[in-house]
């Protein structure tokens, strides 16, 4: 089966611009994230969404793929922090067979995890969106975020309690045999004890910060390094800082979401960036030094004389750093000749007095003339 079209998989109509693919990629995540959606697939559904964000939202990759489709993509996966891996998803096998349970006649994933001595539980993983400047993506920053979690309780260090006491349901045996009387004979059925869990015994004094649980809500300060060149839409994994696990397993991990804010001056594409630049008439006609913003402070460019407006300037290796790798992009100064609304009679006389020197209009005079011949002839 073939790939789905990206836009599709946004709600997009075809060509539909990069701020529609930001829009749609925020809500696509919050609906079909894993640790927050009750729908069918959603880790697919999810991966979907995100393939299809990293594409369309970079210029080059969405034009690229505008044209040629998924031939130009090269597909490879999720890799990197880019990306969310098929192991960011973890999950608890015997939650799986839970699904089961009223096929098999018992609690199946209860019973699974007995067979394989799964009691221990892996916490679930937690998203957390950050905004930074456009300066802070290119030359990477280190931001103290708060997340609300789920952390063992510190006073009964995750246990639920103290001490142990045989489970008074399944009398220490960890499982609960129940037999039916049917037609066709006595059936006999054996589950996981509810009550505890399969172990057999249970806490014999409950821990009343956590009622048992193990578990507290904590809001903890975290500090996040977000690397040079980091662009909008990029992921951050932090191992071990989701949730808490429970009795003993380890804490799920928490993803930070990038979100860069748009620049005043500079426009990114890529590891280049753009900008425009006014000039005057006169700097355009007899040329200047003109003086420019960069990442680094300022930089000089020599503009010759005669430079028509529109005319692009490249400063070499003055754009962003390539994520995770040692290349840099370059700067792109494009001039905007501004011409001025106002005059006073000084200026008018020069600017009349320089129209007539001005061999434009002989040429356009002879250009009409020669598209006039052109027309009596036909």
């Amino acid at each position: 089966m073939g790939k789905k079209d990206y836009y599709d998989v946004l709600g997009l109509k075809k060509g539909a611009s990069v701020e529609e693919v930001k829009r749609a990629y925020k809500r696509l995540a919050k609906k079909y994230h894993p640790d927050i959606s009750k729908e069918q697939d959603t880790e697919a559904k999810f991966k979907e969404v995100l393939e299809a964000y990293q594409t369309l939202s970079d210029p080059q990759k969405k034009a690229n793929y505008d044209r040629f489709g998924h031939a130009a993509q090269g597909f490879r996966g999720f890799q990197g922090f880019r990306g969310f891996n098929a192991r960011d998803f973890e999950f608890d096998l015997g939650d799986l067979f839970n699904g089961f349970g009223g096929m098999f006649g018992g609690n199946f994933g209860n019973a699974f995890r007995e067979a394989f001595g799964q009691k221990s539980r892996r916490g679930s993983s937690i998203r957390h969106d950050i905004n930074i400047s456009f300066e802070e993506a290119a030359f990477g920053i280190e931001r103290e975020i708060t997340v609300e979690k789920d952390d063992s309780c510190p006073k009964c260090d995750g246990l639920g309690g103290r001490g142990k006491k045989t489970c008074q349901i399944c009398q220490g045996r960890g499982v609960i045999r129940q037999e039916r009387r049917t037609p066709f004979g006595v059936f006999a059925t054996q589950s996981t004890c509810h009550n505890c869990s399969g172990e057999g015994t249970v806490v014999e004094n409950v821990c009343n910060k956590c009622d048992g649980k193990g578990i507290t809500k904590v809001k903890k300060k975290i500090e996040v390094k977000i690397p040079e060149g980091i662009a909008s839409g990029n992921h951050l994994r932090l191992q071990g800082q989701g949730n808490a696990g429970r009795k003993g397993g380890q804490a799920g991990d928490l993803f930070v979401v990038v979100f860069v804010e748009p620049d005043k001056i500079f426009k990114r594409d890529g590891i280049d960036i753009y900008a425009e630049i006014p000039i005057s008439f006169p700097e355009a006609a007899l040329g200047t030094k003109l003086d420019v913003p960069t990442l680094k402070g300022s930089a000089s460019i020599k503009v010759p004389a005669g430079t028509q407006a529109g005319t692009i300037f490249r400063l070499k290796e003055k754009g962003i750093k390539e994520l995770g790798g040692t290349g840099r992009g370059d700067e792109y100064i494009k001039v905007i000749v501004q011409v001025p609304k106002k005059m006073n009679r000084k200026q008018r006389d020069l600017i009349e007095a320089l129209a007539e020197e001005d061999g434009l209009k002989k040429e356009r005079k002879n250009f009409f003339q020669k598209l006039g011949e052109r027309f009596n002839k036909t």
